[in-house]
């Protein structure tokens, strides 16, 4: 722009006093002509570099997210298409699901065996207390037996030979009802044992499928937010492996603008400043911009931990930060392209008036060039 601005004014001149010779071009207006250029310029490189800085590299930007299957194997089916926009949750595409259905299958009936497993330990404990309350009475009635039969033999009135017999009967129910104390406690046990609510078997089928329901889940991968897939190549059939990125997504959901300043600027240059940017798909369109933040830092400030001493060459100075900024409303008709190229003009708190002028009629005019192939 300060090319044309040179040019123009140069050709002004030789108009005004050369080919129509309007006026004479003495010492006077030497001073003049060649005084307004040199005021222009400082201005240029003084003032409005620092105050209203300008930048022709800025962009728009947004979050792109690198989709990828959480697990490897074949493409079964693809739903979406390049620059295809679809809202948070949409499925854009689908692994094979069948071995992880497989799996679902399996540990539903695993769960189903231990929902049946637990009924049966149900009626071994209720079998148990059954058995030991049987052996129970019939350890009471045999001792009572055992009594009269001692207290008979102490008369003579029945023969040892018996009262042996009734002696080993009692030992043996005494054996029994331990035994059956035994199956009572271990089945009591085994139909007590659990995870939080629910019994172990129980438990352990239920987090096996549905660690088996998440995998299958995981089979369609979808959008993370509302945007877009983009240079979509995915084709079902198509063998992927394990955690590969695929398909490239871009959020719709939240944007903004990265331009470069030269550090004479960026000093002034705080958040809240107002500014303006004109894309270059947009020609003759300008839009207002708030600035966010200036990411006081750069790659060219970061050392690398190494046993090797920095060469001449890598230690290189920087001549410009970023700033980050935020279109101030949507542009209704004019959506944002994310990538595209523009013009950004910030306006310090500290500039004066007559420099913001001077950028907007600057920003103005190199939007309107951009209906032609501007080369400036």
């Amino acid at each position: 722009m300060e090319l044309l601005i040179t040019i123009a004014y140069i050709f002004l001149i030789r108009l005004v006093f050369f080919d129509y010779k309007l006026i004479r071009f003495n010492l006077f207006w030497k001073f003049i002509v060649f005084g307004l250029y040199f005021a222009a310029a400082l201005t240029e490189i003084t003032m409005l570099g620092q105050y209203a800085p300008y930048s022709k590299e800025a962009f728009a930007q947004s979050y792109v997210v690198q989709m990828a299957p959480e697990y490897g194997g074949l493409v079964k089916e693809v739903y979406v298409t390049s620059n295809q926009t679809v809202k948070k949750g949409d499925p854009l595409f689908q692994m094979d699901p069948e071995p992880f259905q497989n799996k679902v299958d399996e540990y539903e009936a695993k769960l189903a065996a231990a929902d049946t497993g637990v009924a049966e330990l149900s009626q071994q404990l209720a079998e148990a207390k059954a058995n030991t309350s049987r052996t129970r009475a019939e350890l009471a009635l045999a001792e009572l037996d055992l009594k009269q039969y001692s207290s008979a033999a102490e008369q003579q009135a029945v023969s040892l030979v018996r009262l042996e017999q009734v002696q080993k009967q009692v030992a043996s129910l005494k054996a029994e009802l331990d035994g059956n104390l035994a199956a009572e406690k271990s089945a009591q046990l085994a139909l007590e044992s659990s995870s939080g609510d629910k019994p172990t078997a129980v438990a352990e089928a239920l987090a096996q499928l549905e660690g088996a329901r998440y995998n299958l889940n995981q089979t369609t991968i979808v959008a993370p937010s509302d945007g877009y897939p983009t240079n979509v190549q995915l084709h079902p059939g198509s063998f992927v492996r394990l955690k590969t990125p695929v398909m490239s997504f871009v959020s719709s959901e939240d944007h903004w603008i990265i331009a470069k300043i030269r550090q004479q600027g960026a000093q002034h240059v705080q958040a809240g400043d107002k500014g303006e940017i004109a894309f270059d798909m947009y020609p003759g369109e300008v839009f207002p911009v708030v600035v966010e933040s200036v990411a006081w830092a750069s790659g060219n400030a970061q050392g690398v931990p190494s046993g090797v001493l920095p060469t001449e060459q890598s230690i290189r100075p920087i001549w410009e930060y970023v700033v980050r900024l935020r279109l101030e409303k949507e542009l209704p008709g004019y959506p944002v392209r994310f990538g595209a190229s523009a013009l950004v003009a910030i306006y310090s708190s500290e500039a004066a008036d007559f420099l913001k002028v001077i950028r907007k009629i600057e920003i103005r005019s190199e939007s309107y060039l951009n209906y032609l192939y501007n080369p400036f």
